[in-house]
């Protein structure tokens, strides 16, 4: 590229004064050949013009989005003699401006850089804006690190200017807490010989106090006789210091929180090693920063509920599903339900790079629930199937899947209980009904439901019952575990007095009302047909027909042998 441009030396004359009289009140630099601002030079009638300061090259004059454009005029200006284009300047990165470039080599000596269109700027106001700071300077020292010399940017790095640092000790620029280890690596700097550099990262304090990291680089040059002195390379590392110390900053937030919350916190790689693991999890897992969780670390879960966890932890870290489970686990106190969430960790391409396991102790969670579980679905008092759990069970019996044989219902009423009452108190009659409860549920089927329906009222589910002779067994134990059956209370012996009341419904042929009515109407024939204290009423369904059938049977039972 040609250093004199191809406008004569007259034509960019003309050409500048040109545009002194239409921009009297531009901004206007000066830049060298070499592409770096310089004072404007004497004999320049500046007037009106306003000062373009605070930047050491064009390019640090424009956005970064606009470097490429600031070349390329630099480019045409030195091989045309003038050039301009539209930027944004780093000062006002919102405004749209030309930068006009002129070579007034053969007058001044630089190139003359002009802002116009910044109409709003303070009138009389430099263009200013924050100097770019050097990341690397250089500063040379004598055997005894007295500073003999430096960049004249070190100002822009550390407020001091050379000349000021010129006889300076170097150590008394660093931080007081890195002392020690700068005159440490100083001194095996010396005892390596000619030659050689060490490295070493220290803070050292800007003339206003505030510390810079720097990374310095001593070579040992101290036996050439063309230097003679320790040339110290200094890196500005404040940025990629303050990164490392904020993240060291987020650890340890996080290395506290997890200890303080309720949890157990792993942190595991895809190879399942723990990379972290706060202290409530190493107690409950048994293992150390660095283990693989494996089968050892694992053996406390109850076997049946293994298969789970290992499906869990396959999905999180082979599949990079999140998971959520609940296992059991032993310890010293017994066993424990833990609950586990296993969270994915990925990197920005989605590769599954590990994964964040939360351990919650929730035995006590799940004895509650399991206790409202209870209680929404069990009496009290005899332990039986409330009545909504009961119905629900018949429920589940009419309409089941797979349901090929019918549905028995036993409607129990105890005779002369409100006698019991009145004549023993509440007590007596609750266990009485305790008892009654048990002996019912002693003469059905495993999986039948017994159910307290009322005061003392009792609904027997039986499912898969083949038809209403098979209804009447069913009815025929419950009437002969209830004769069999009594209580001493308060010095008499109580026997209890029973109206039974027994429909068989086939599939998808009843619901649970219809069957509930039929067995309680079957119950009240029983009632007033009964002679004795127990009475069984059999509802069954006429030969041949798909209807339901009134009441058809009715036996009796008389006391037992005193």
């Amino acid at each position: 590229m040609p250093d004199h441009a191809s406008t004569d030396a007259a034509g960019r004359a003309a050409i500048l004064a040109a545009f002194l009289a239409q921009h009297p009140e531009a901004f206007v630099g000066a830049i060298s050949p070499a592409g770096l601002f310089v004072p404007l030079p004497d004999g320049f009638p500046v007037g009106d013009l306003r000062l373009i300061t605070g930047v050491r090259s064009a390019l640090a004059l424009v956005v970064p989005d606009d470097l490429k454009i600031a070349v390329e005029v630099w480019h045409r200006v030195r091989a045309e003699g003038v050039a301009n284009c539209l930027v944004h300047p780093a000062a006002a990165p919102t405004e749209l401006v030309r930068l006009h470039l002129i070579d007034m080599l053969d007058e001044y000596g630089v190139y003359l850089i002009f802002l116009t269109g910044l109409p709003d700027h303070p009138g009389g106001r430099s263009l200013e804006h924050e100097p770019i700071r050097p990341r690397l300077v250089t500063v040379r020292k004598d055997a005894v690190a007295l500073i003999t010399g430096a960049d004249e940017e070190i100002s822009l790095v550390l407020g001091w200017t050379a000349e000021e640092l010129i006889g300076t000790r170097a150590v008394d620029l660093v931080h007081p807490e890195d002392e020690q280890r700068a005159i440490v690596s100083w001194m095996d700097l010396l005892a390596a010989g000619p030659g050689e550099a060490r490295r070493v990262r220290l803070r050292h304090l800007h003339r206003d106090g505030r510390a810079i990291w720097f990374e310095i680089t001593n070579h040992n040059f101290l036996a050439d006789p063309d230097q003679g002195v320790v040339v110290g390379e200094m890196l500005d590392i404040s940025d990629e210091m303050a990164a490392q110390e904020a993240l060291r900053a987020g650890e340890q937030l996080m290395r506290r929180l997890t200890e303080t919350i309720p949890l157990g916190i792993v942190q595991i790689d895809a190879d399942r090693r723990i990379v972290y693991q706060n202290e409530r999890a190493a107690r409950a897992i048994g293992a150390k920063a660095g283990d693989v969780l494996d089968d050892g670390h694992l053996s406390p879960i109850v076997p049946a509920d293994r298969p789970v966890v290992d499906a869990a932890l396959a999905d999180v870290l082979g599949a990079g599903r999140d998971v959520d489970i609940e296992y059991g686990h032993t310890d010293h106190r017994g066993l424990r339900r833990i609950r586990a969430n296993l969270r994915t960790l990925t990197t920005g391409g989605g590769e599954v790079t590990g994964a964040i396991i939360c351990l919650t102790d929730i035995t006590d969670d799940v004895r509650l629930r399991d206790e409202l579980k209870h209680r929404a679905t069990y009496d009290a008092l005899t332990g039986c199937r409330n009545r909504a759990s009961t119905l629900t069970a018949l429920e589940d019996a009419l309409a089941g899947p797979g349901r090929t044989r019918g549905t028995a219902v036993a409607f129990i009423d105890l005779d002369e209980f409100k006698d019991v009452n009145d004549r023993l108190g509440h007590a007596a009659g609750d266990q009485l009904l305790v008892r009654v409860a048990g002996w019912l549920r002693g003469a059905v089927r495993d999986g039948d439901v017994v159910g307290r329906f009322g005061g003392d009222e009792f609904v027997v589910i039986c499912a898969d019952v083949a038809g209403p002779a098979e209804a009447r067994r069913i009815g025929e134990a419950l009437a002969g575990a209830l004769a069999t059956g009594s209580l001493d209370v308060a010095g008499e012996r109580l026997l209890p007095q029973a109206s039974i009341g027994v429909a068989w419904g086939g599939p998808a042929t009843s619901t649970p009302d219809t069957l509930i009515a039929r067995a309680d109407a079957a119950m009240y024939t029983a009632k007033k047909a009964r002679t004795g204290r127990l009475a069984l009423g059999l509802d069954d369904q006429p030969a041949g027909s798909r209807q339901i059938g009134s009441v058809t049977l009715s036996r009796q039972f008389g006391n037992p042998p005193q």
